[in-house]
């Protein structure tokens, strides 16, 4: 804890306390021969050459223009001088930028459109979901961002979206399996924990999103899912099996209003969760909160 402290301390001096100058473990010299501040306009060179901080852990030393920390034999250079210069207001800023974990969604799931056509009577509702347990996670892993509008009010994105959707079963007693290639229902021995669905899925969203006050976004999107894996799920202790019968591509829209990049979605699957005669006719819908979107 004590080397932890002492390398914060240090970096702090540097960035904070520039004119504090301590040269090899002994006390910092007060006297005015101790700094030397540069008088042209712009400059923030307080210090001079030589070395701020040498312990047996870590030594920060300067050079002319940079400042350089060492940690167990590693050195780190810190360009004080590019940190202190402000933007050029003449050079213009990109309207094209990558990004990384963005429009990041956690939601819970509710299905619609449910279905049992394909099923005999007395084998349905066995796809009752517990929705306060059946919950969506989904997150652009990387992606790109467009500004559009002369005053960039107007955004596009897309990238490379991950998405998780568990759907908790309402009766733990059952779980899922295939027979002639259509999801049936199966009796577990004993009543498990939980027992679910958990669907994942890479993507690509096609995004739209437009300022509508002052830092109020609305954005709408149309997400193009391709199924990655299916497995029912359930806990006596855990047993995973692979679920056949999940639709591959999955088609579907949503909504969402952010206030400094924090706000609620709602989305809709278009596309049904199960293939055509092979499961419930069943569409999920998803509500919570999403940020950077």
């Amino acid at each position: 804890m004590n080397r932890r402290l002492s390398l914060l301390s240090a970096v702090f001096a540097l960035l904070i306390l520039s004119p504090i100058r301590t040269v090899s473990g002994r006390e910092a010299d007060s006297s005015p021969e101790a700094a030397v501040v540069s008088r042209e306009p712009g400059a923030c060179d307080t210090l001079r050459q030589g070395d701020l901080v040498e312990n047996d852990l870590m030594t920060l030393r300067r050079t002319s223009d940079d400042v350089v920390l060492e940690v167990a034999g590693f050195g780190i250079t810190l360009s004080s001088r590019e940190w202190l210069q402000p933007a050029d207001p003449e050079q213009p800023r990109s309207r094209v930028s990558p990004t990384l974990l963005s429009g990041s969604e956690y939601g819970f799931i509710i299905p619609t459109g449910l279905d049992y056509g394909a099923y005999p009577t007395g084998s349905d509702r066995f796809f009752d979901l517990r929705s306060g347990k059946s919950f969506h996670l989904a997150s652009t892993l990387i992606g790109l961002k467009v500004e559009m509008g002369r005053r960039r009010l107007f955004q596009f994105a897309t990238g490379l979206r991950y998405t998780i959707d568990n759907y908790r079963l309402s009766d733990p007693s059952l779980t899922l399996g295939n027979d002639a290639g259509m999801v049936i229902p199966v009796t577990l021995d004993e009543r498990a924990d939980k027992s679910k669905l958990r669907v994942t899925s890479l993507g690509l969203p096609l995004g739209f999103s437009c300022q509508a006050a002052r830092n109020l976004s609305v954005s709408v999107t149309g997400y193009f899912d391709f199924t990655m894996g299916a497995n029912a799920i359930y806990k006596r202790p855990k047993v995973k099996n692979p679920l056949a019968g999940v639709n591959t591509f999955r088609f579907g829209v949503g909504v969402a209003v952010a206030y400094h990049s924090i706000g609620v979605y709602v989305r809709y699957s278009v596309t049904p969760l199960f293939e055509d005669r092979k499961g419930p006719g069943v569409r999920p819908l998803s509500i919570g909160l999403c940020l950077d979107i």
